[in-house]
């Protein structure tokens, strides 16, 4: 069952070379100790410069088993007839995903319409197919908070989230004057693809075969923009596969050093978990970071965490949170909790000790009057954690990463991002992350996947994980191994 919407640095530890330490120790002028500080900055960055991976596309001989396998198969996968061909596929289509980035920054817009608190005290509306009438003419409340959003750009020096819209709109060409109607088109498609969505998932589920209505819920949004959304339950649902994993002896304790998230997300805004009255923040890597030193999986101090992400806003909030804990700044992480959602008793007890491995609780945010029945915590991370995060921007499907032969990753997480691709898209993704793992390693999704994939990719099962006692909502979260 789908959750909620969503969503390898190399750590090296450096000893200041002999000659700063004499110069500190020696008691020189500030202006050479500041002057030999900087020859160490310029001299650590060019050796991290010259060992980074790369990000590179995938060669046509490393999607070979793919390609054989959906041909096999009868299935469409393209035709690739020499590395020519498949080199031109793979960058066109790497342009059209990337072109969907834009559709899914206004999809977060459209949310910021529905569900914002920050930039207005008009009631929030409880989902997007009851902001539109039959006909698809948006609703009085809809089109009142379209025009409060609208009002609030030009002051938006203060608001994170302003900010990124007013300047998404400008790099777009919409003038002021037309905002407004643009807002609304765009709220007005988004309301018709969840009802498309909706019928087809009421579609799948009246069919007799399980298997087949997994697979459409897995490739749901194949031809839907990409969000950026993310929320903090679907890493209970993988703490939890984990921890079960590791009861049952399929997962040997100190075995996991390198984390890969692909797709971490931002919390922007979503009817359910998300909301806007907190910066935009990241929550999975964290999470994933922690979930395997809570388990005896790794140490934490010792675990370095790679995400990969198209979203530019996305890669520079991970290149800004990690600038900052190198510089000593914790990173502090807002937990909204809904409590009319009924959450599982164990669902609570995940949001009530996450962070007490990696941070400190603090005081919370305050909840805007506007926003009812919601319950806060809040986690200041420490600084050392928020330095092992390192950030790529990389298209899983059409790229990957070279890595030395044992320093692969030990646990990669897909969740709420491989939906976003056709069956074929899915098992090149799939390949990648192979070539990426260490063998052992172990890949995490939260939806069905497809049956021909690359055979380095060994399937474990499949853990269903509630979040609430009805169980209506939850995850499916699907379970590889590296061989």
């Amino acid at each position: 069952m789908l959750g909620p919407k969503m969503r390898a640095t190399m750590r090296a530890d450096w000893e200041f070379p002999s000659i700063v330490m004499s110069v500190v120790k020696s008691g020189v002028k500030r202006k050479r100790v500041a002057f030999a500080c900087l020859v160490l900055s310029v001299f650590l960055h060019t050796v991290f410069s010259a060992t980074e991976p790369a990000v590179r596309f995938l060669r046509f001989e490393e999607a070979a088993e793919t390609l054989k396998l959906f041909a096999d198969a009868g299935l469409s996968g393209g035709d690739f007839k020499d590395a020519a061909a498949w080199n031109d596929w793979v960058r066109t289509r790497d342009a059209e995903v990337r072109g969907r980035i834009d559709r899914g920054v206004e999809d977060s817009i459209s949310n910021l319409i529905l569900y914002g608190a920050s930039y207005t005290n008009l009631p929030r509306l409880e989902n997007a197919e009851g902001a539109a009438s039959e006909t698809g003419e948006l609703t009085a409340a809809a089109r009142a908070r379209v025009h409060a959003l609208a009002a609030a750009l030009p002051n938006a020096a203060r608001n994170e989230r302003l900010r990124f819209v007013r300047e998404f709109l400008e790099r777009k060409g919409v003038a002021r004057e037309p905002v407004e109607a643009k807002l609304q088109e765009n709220l007005r498609r988004l309301i018709a693809e969840q009802l498309a969505y909706q019928e087809k998932l009421r579609e799948s589920e009246k069919t007799a075969d399980p298997a087949a209505a997994l697979l459409a819920r897995g490739t749901l949004f194949q031809d839907r923009a990409l969000s950026v959304d993310t929320s903090l339950l679907p890493n209970y649902a993988l703490e939890d596969t984990l921890r079960i994993m590791v009861r049952k002896a399929a997962i040997k304790p100190g075995t996991m050093n390198r984390i890969l998230v692909i797709g971490p997300g931002l919390d922007f805004t979503d009817k359910r978990d998300g909301y806007d009255f907190y910066p935009l923040q990241t929550i999975q890597p964290f999470a994933m970071l922690e979930a395997v030193a809570r388990l005896g999986l790794g140490k934490a101090e010792e675990i370095s965490v790679a995400t990969a992400d198209l979203n530019a806003a996305v890669n520079a909030h991970m290149t800004r949170l990690a600038q900052g804990g190198r510089a000593g700044q914790p990173y502090t992480v807002q937990l909204p909790r809904l409590v009319s959602a009924e959450w599982s008793p164990d669902a609570v007890a995940y949001w009530q000790k996450f962070g007490e491995i990696l941070g400190t609780p603090v005081k919370p945010l305050p909840v805007p009057a506007s926003v009812s029945d919601v319950t806060m915590r809040a986690v200041a991370i420490r600084p050392r954690y928020a330095a092992q995060m390192r950030g790529f921007d990389m298209n899983v499907v059409t790229q990957t990463i070279d890595v030395p032969e044992g320093q692969g990753f030990d646990l990669v997480v897909a969740t709420n991002v491989l939906v976003y691709y056709d069956l074929f898209q899915q098992a090149l993704a799939m390949g990648s992350i192979a070539d990426m793992m260490n063998h052992g390693g172990i890949f995490l999704a939260n939806h069905a996947l497809p049956a021909q994939h690359a055979q380095a990719l060994e399937y474990l099962g499949r853990r269903t994980v509630a979040y609430t006692p009805s169980g209506a909502y939850g995850d499916d979260v699907v379970v590889y191994r590296r061989r």
